[in-house]
């Protein structure tokens, strides 16, 4: 029987399916701003409107004036909020704040990081993108173009905009002079009350952020979405926006629904606070993007009646029911964003479109293909968590201060912390061949590590020679490739690592920095949201899709995520996660999977040594490549049967 697998995609509700979130009520309360936060922000946002006023280039497209005049005190007004005195600033008047506006270098004391949180960057770039689309550029080619419109009364009219006129084929003397020294051309630029407004909710926003992070004292992190706690007067304020820009940049019917999905989706990414929109945003932005074409006749959209009375009639009601789902899912979309920009950060994207379009009609068209991308299965690499921001520290940098602070943040977490410790009593774990006993808390875990790495029988595998275990190594992997035609099986890999390359006449120890590294890296990788959560989303990515469900392996009853293996050596410690993935036809009964697939996502510790003694001394060593990780997706173990 032939079984047919497709890949990619995934299902999606209906375009307001709407599911409750849970929210905290102290943060919702601490969220509503009181009159004088409001007035706080109010004033900000007035500063911010009236010095980029009156400081733009009047011959510069309103594009290039937001870029290079309206980032600067955007950037001040974000890191005043978020950080500093806030009630300090008010009081001291426009003149200190006009100060920071005209000095793009001027250094902030305010507190906070040296950098904005990635996130709380994303909700800028995407508000500044917003403002830039709020009028369209002057050399847009139907900018010029006469434009039919249909008063109150439904009339037509003809609104005919300021064209350059062409000089002729035969220019005179005097028309060749006057080119030669045109005096520049004046560009539009937003008017004060549209910027004020769209100013007034970038604030409004950053302070119900600072309001909630000053009501736990800074116990927590920045929580960078607050959509959820937005009062109908802002969704109002930010449908409005959306319909006026709308109007402003639409001409022919062409550009409605690109016009129309991109203003929606950049409003999204700011209220979000995040970098990439997920295919369910895209999914459920273009359904209401057709849904408005559909309700509004073409005759409407060729501007036979008015398309003011269109927008509020349809467009309006269409808005505000898509930012009640942004308030009532944000946490979950949070996550799918969050997920895909994971997903194209460390993903080729070629390789990427054909793993999700692909057709797989048998296991061996499977082993094939993924024998033919062996490379790129073999080799994903994935950044340092801290990096990506996914512990959600503050800079989202790669430092080794960003890394240690991380990791800290993140295992001072007592509810992380107890929860990576109930995963790792799961698993198996193993160092250097040893089991590794369950642990309770992190004193324990560190010190049934510290137990087995400064054991004899460590040191005697730490004096082990490579040479023989490379000739294990290669008989058994020669004995395996002759018994299964898939080569892929993850289980060999620990062999080419196991043992080390010291010198067995020299007394080795590990230092007692390095077990507590080690105890950290275990907990990270043990955790579901780490390891073992990439490899997944990663694998449900290329070989998932609408009839096919990827979920974790099942055994004897329960979830087997595999084992964890520490590789000690003199020269690094290897860490080892291992995990596998069945993928069942839909909908998932008690029928067997149709293919399983072995993930091991591998990440290298750099070790030094120093000699102290006549013991040798091992310590970590941090490297530009401290943290990344390997993730390699192969096929399980399939022995071929010949009838």
């Amino acid at each position: 029987q032939q079984t047919t697998m497709t890949g990619g995609g995934t299902a999606h509700s209906d375009v307001y399916c709407i599911t409750m979130a849970p929210s905290s009520p102290s943060s919702n309360h601490a969220a509503v701003l009181s009159a004088n936060e409001s007035s706080q922000a109010r004033h900000l946002a007035n500063s911010v409107a009236s010095w980029y006023l009156a400081t733009l280039d009047p011959y510069a497209p309103h594009s290039q004036n937001v870029e290079l005049r309206l980032r600067h005190p955007v950037h001040v007004v974000t890191r005043c909020i978020l950080y500093g005195n806030i009630g300090g600033i008010e009081a001291g008047g426009t003149e200190e704040l006009e100060a920071l506006f005209n000095d793009d270098d001027a250094e902030i004391k305010d507190g906070g990081p040296e950098t904005l949180t990635r996130r709380s960057a994303a909700r800028m770039e995407a508000f500044l993108a917003s403002c830039a689309d709020a009028l369209r550029a002057d050399d847009d080619p139907h900018h010029d173009e006469p434009r039919e419109l249909a008063d109150e009364d439904g009339k037509d009219t003809t609104i005919i905009k300021k064209t350059i006129p062409r000089p002729s084929a035969t220019p005179t003397r005097a028309t060749s002079t006057a080119s030669s020294s045109k005096t520049p051309k004046i560009h539009r630029q937003i008017e004060h009350g549209e910027l004020l407004l769209r100013l007034d909710l970038y604030c409004r926003t950053l302070r119900r952020i600072r309001s909630i992070a000053d009501y736990s004292n800074g116990t927590k992190q920045l929580q960078e979405c607050i959509i959820q706690c937005e009062p109908k007067k802002s969704i109002r304020s930010r449908v409005r926006l959306i319909i006026q820009t709308f109007l402003g940049n639409v001409d022919c019917v062409r550009d409605v629904h690109k016009t129309l999905m991109s203003l929606i989706l950049k409003a999204t990414l700011e209220v979000l606070a995040v970098e990439i929109w997920c295919e369910e945003l895209s999914t459920t932005v273009d359904r209401l993007a057709s849904e408005y074409e559909h309700k509004v006749s073409f005759g409407s959209l060729a501007f036979l009646s008015s398309p003011d009375s269109s927008v509020e009639t349809h467009l309006a009601p269409l808005l505000t029911k898509y930012f009640e789902y942004l308030q009532m899912n944000w946490e979950s979309l949070v996550s799918k964003c969050e997920i895909e920009r994971m997903l194209r950060a460390v993903l080729d994207r070629d390789l990427r479109f054909f793993f999700k379009n692909a057709v797989f009609h048998s296991v061996g068209h499977i082993l094939d293909v993924c024998r033919d991308e062996r490379g790129f299965l073999d080799n994903i690499a994935l950044p340092p968590p801290w990096k990506e921001g996914v512990f959600g520290n503050a800079s989202g940098g790669d430092s080794n201060k960003d890394m240690d602070a991380a990791i800290n943040s993140y295992c001072s977490d007592a509810a992380l912390v107890s929860q990576a410790l109930r995963d790792l009593r799961r698993e198996v774990i193993t160092v250097n061949g040893q089991i590794l006993s369950p642990a309770h808390d992190v004193p324990e875990l560190a010190e049934y590590l510290g137990q087995i790495l400064n054991s004899s029988q460590m040191k005697k595998s730490l004096g082990e020679t490579k040479g023989s275990i490379l000739r294990n190594s290669r008989r058994r992997l020669k004995k395996r490739v002759s018994n299964y035609t898939s080569d892929f099986g993850l289980e060999s890999e620990s062999d080419f690592f196991s043992g080390g390359e010291s010198d067995s006449s020299v007394a080795s120890k590990v230092d007692v920095g390095l077990v507590d590294v080690l105890a950290r890296r275990l907990l990270i990788a043990a955790s579901r949201t780490g390891a073992g959560g990439d490899a997944y989303f990663v694998v449900r990515d290329l070989f998932g899709g609408d009839e096919v469900e990827v979920v974790p392996h099942h055994s004897s009853g329960r979830v087997n995520q595999g084992t964890i293996e520490i590789i000690v050596k003199m020269t690094s410690a290897i860490i080892k996660s291992h995990a596998k993935f069945d993928i069942f036809a839909k909908p998932c009964g008690d029928s067997d999977p149709l293919i399983q697939f072995h993930t091991t996502t591998t990440e290298t510790l750099t070790l030094q040594q120093s000699v102290d003694g006549s013991t040798v001394l091992l310590k970590e060593k941090k490297t530009k490549m401290t943290g990344w990780k390997t993730l390699a997706i192969r096929p399980a173990y399939y022995e071929k049967i010949t009838a």
